[in-house]
Parts: C-alpha cells; structure tokens; sequence
C-alpha cells in the first residue's frame, strides 16, 4: 500500500513537470527531486515512509485539487503621517554667502540703488538682490546684498570687482528677502 502511495504521489509530481514551459520545468526540480528521494525512502526505511504518510496525503490532495487563490485581505493603507510643524526660520542664518553693497533705509531706496549698482557692476546682472532688515543704533536699516555664492571666497571675489569699482563691499551670509521689483 505504501508502494501504491508513494507511486501516486511520485506521478502527481511527475505530472506537474510534463505540463509546462521550461519556466515550469525549473520550478518543478525540486518536486523530481522529492520523488526520488521518497522513492528511495520506501525501499531502504519504509517506517519513515509510514511516519510521513499525512504529510503525503495532504500533499496529494492539494495536487488533486483545482488550485484556488484565497482572496488575501487587502494591507490596510498607510496611516496619514503626522509630521511636526516646519521650525520659524526668521532670523537664521544661510549657508549660502552674499557680497553685502549698501545700506538704506528705504525699500524705494534700495530699488533704485540696485538698478544704479548693476550699471557701475556688471557682474551684478548674474546675481539676485536680496534686503535684510537690521535694527542698529541709528535705527532701522535695509542691507542690500548680492548673490548667492556657494562659498565665502566667491562673495569676496564680486566684492573685489567691487572695490575696483570704487563702491564698498563685505563677503556676508545670504540671508534676507528677495528684492522685490
């Protein structure tokens, strides 16, 4: 009886490897393989055989049967993620470089001083203008700057050119807003 089984068995396995592309075929091996070595098993330790027996019979009929794709519950979606507020960035400080040009204490002022700088500056129409309020001892001023340079020596070679060009000029960080207009 156990021949018979194991022999069943062996042919179900032996069956899904006849069916198919080579794709099935490589996926199949490792039933071959187990064919022969439960073949080998009844001949030389039939009570291993015995003591296997429902494991093989589950097998078989799993084999038998029409397989059927229980429907797997769907992963529950991704709880909406909670992330801190962005932290207040007034007053820090950038990691970008600027060439500080001039100091005024009108917006008007700092507009036109812009446009008058580009025409003694050149090298200013690559840059962007940007203003940072600061309170001083005289009062509220709005620091008009040019950049913004990736390192310190760039904002000091615009600030050269600058000095050529008889205006002042100091490398600075590039913090502010933009110029408007």
């Amino acid at each position: 009886m156990r021949l018979v089984f194991i022999m069943i068995a062996a042919l179900g396995l032996t069956g899904c490897v006849s069916m198919g592309s080579p794709s099935v075929e490589t996926r199949a091996q490792p039933a071959l393989e187990l064919a022969q070595l439960l073949e080998d098993t009844a001949a030389n330790h039939p009570d291993r055989v015995e003591a296997a027996s429902a494991e093989m019979g589950a097998l078989r009929a799993a084999l038998l049967t029409a397989p059927h794709a229980p429907s797997a519950p769907l992963p529950a979606p991704p709880e909406a993620r909670s992330f801190d507020p962005a932290p207040e960035l007034d007053g820090a400080q950038s990691l970008l470089y600027g060439a500080h040009l001039a100091s005024y204490r009108l917006l008007s002022n700092a507009q036109i001083g812009w446009r008058q700088l580009g025409v003694q500056l050149p090298a200013l129409s690559a840059a962007e203008p940007r203003i940072e309020r600061v309170q001083l001892e005289q009062g509220e001023f709005l620091r008009l700057k040019a950049g913004p340079f990736d390192s310190r020596a760039e904002a000091r070679a615009l600030c050269a050119q600058a000095q050529a060009a008889g205006l002042w000029c100091q490398a600075t960080h590039f913090t502010g807003e933009a110029l408007p207009g």
